[in-house]
């Protein structure tokens, strides 16, 4: 029905066409995959260093130059300032960011005082793989990874698959549209050691929530009482 110039639809018929065709794009940007603990821009800077062979033992490269390549890599579509965000984040290693930084920090890539919004421009600042991301993400399993389309062009995969998850390793954060997500980062060993309780048949041990470099005590509640993290039996490293 046409209303001076307007085409009138019913609330039903904008849901499932306008507003589901921007909220799934909305979910797969904002929602890490938990198989791989990454959001596509993440998955996309990942891959690129890969590409570029920017392993631990390689020169460090500007951020800026990284994300100009990861555009042209991935066919990155969205802002250049935004890719630049990523790749900060991606290696900050202040308490409470990464427990395992993808990306090793070559110069100011912010504070914990400021939330890190304090890194200093792209162009100033440096980056290549971190130390352990080649182990997290073994260049063997390339072959059978599958691989997206876009643009005529293969680019990232789907997902990588990491040998721990690095979504506890990390945690993230994200909000879409009816969905949003929020997951603590754990120790690495205590990931580590669950990893191999569940492939070897042996139960898994519940964990606690732990930040690199976090000297104030974590505090747990189990049917209204307060325990004491660093005592609870069931969470100690092995």
């Amino acid at each position: 029905e046409e209303d001076g110039g307007w085409k009138r639809r019913s609330i039903e018929t904008f849901v499932q066409t306008d507003l589901v065709t921007h909220s799934l794009p909305d979910l797969r940007r904002s929602v890490p995959s938990v198989i791989d603990g990454l959001k596509p821009s993440q998955r996309k800077v990942l891959h690129a260093c890969f590409q570029k062979k920017l392993l631990p033992s390689a020169a460090e490269i500007k951020v800026a130059q990284l994300a100009g390549f990861v555009t042209e890599a991935t066919a990155y579509h969205h802002g250049e300032a935004s890719m630049h965000q990523t790749i900060v984040k991606m290696a900050q290693d202040f308490v409470g960011s990464n427990n395992v930084p993808l990306l090793e920090p070559c110069g100011q890539f912010g504070t914990r005082a400021d939330g890190g919004k304090d890194a200093a421009s792209a162009r100033y600042i440096f980056t290549r793989l971190g130390p352990l991301a080649p182990l997290l993400f073994p260049s063997a399993d390339a072959p059978v990874l599958t691989y997206m389309e876009e643009d005529g062009q293969l680019v990232e995969p789907e997902h990588f698959v990491p040998i721990l998850p690095v979504l506890l390793l990390n945690g993230s954060f994200g909000v879409g549209t009816g969905w949003s997500t929020s997951c603590h980062s754990y120790h690495p060993i205590q990931v580590l050691d669950n990893v191999l309780a569940n492939a070897e048949g042996r139960p898994m041990r519940p964990m606690v929530p732990w930040a690199a470099g976090f000297t104030g005590q974590i505090e747990l509640w189990e049917d209204g009482k307060k325990e004491d993290a660093k005592n609870c039996p069931k969470c100690k490293l092995e």
